[in-house]
């Protein structure tokens, strides 16, 4: 058998060849490991004598970018808001000690999750002035929905509607 050298052009392309393919090997190892989202109880409680309304909309990853930097609380709450009339979402006038249950068996699960959603955005009508309407806006919160984030009991993620802000209660796993 005769080997012969390669040439510098040849070992160039035999060495992109083996990265290629490395790279190719790599990126699917890192799609199967993707978060995979699942349906959750939501509760939703309010602890306020206030009239709040409360949103849940299903939020794919590139959506978030305009829930949250793009939509302005105050212009999502207006009368006949075309943002909110468009949203893919269910909606609740909480009652107070009363929660309300998003099941995980709802059918709205199916139609975010038909169209790719990973989060939730909780979006409540709270009473008073002074919110900055940006991005960290106390009125709205994401959640993810991987199944390793949530240290929930009996699959719940816990949501807490205050005077001023929404707060989540459901603990968050550690890290790693």
């Amino acid at each position: 058998m005769i080997h012969r050298l390669m040439n510098p052009t040849e070992r160039k392309i035999s060495s992109l060849s083996v990265l290629l393919v490395a790279l190719t090997f790599l990126t699917v190892g890192c799609r199967s490991s993707r978060p995979k989202p699942v349906a959750w109880n939501v509760s939703i409680t309010k602890v306020t004598p206030a009239s709040i309304e409360v949103d849940v909309v299903g939020v794919t990853p590139s959506e978030k970018p305009y829930w949250m930097n793009s939509v302005k609380p105050d212009d999502y709450w207006k009368q006949n808001s075309s943002i909110r009339n468009g949203a893919r979402k269910v909606s609740n006038n909480l009652q107070t000690g009363q929660p309300w249950v998003l099941g995980k068996e709802n059918p709205i699960w199916k139609e975010w999750f038909g169209y790719g959603a990973t989060e939730l955005m909780i979006m409540a009508n709270l009473p008073g002035k002074g919110y900055d309407n940006g991005p960290f806006d106390r009125r709205r919160v994401f959640i993810s929905l991987d199944k390793k984030v949530w240290e929930a009991k009996d699959n719940t993620i816990q949501i807490q509607v205050q005077d001023e802000f929404i707060r989540v209660l459901t603990p968050q796993k550690p890290a790693g």
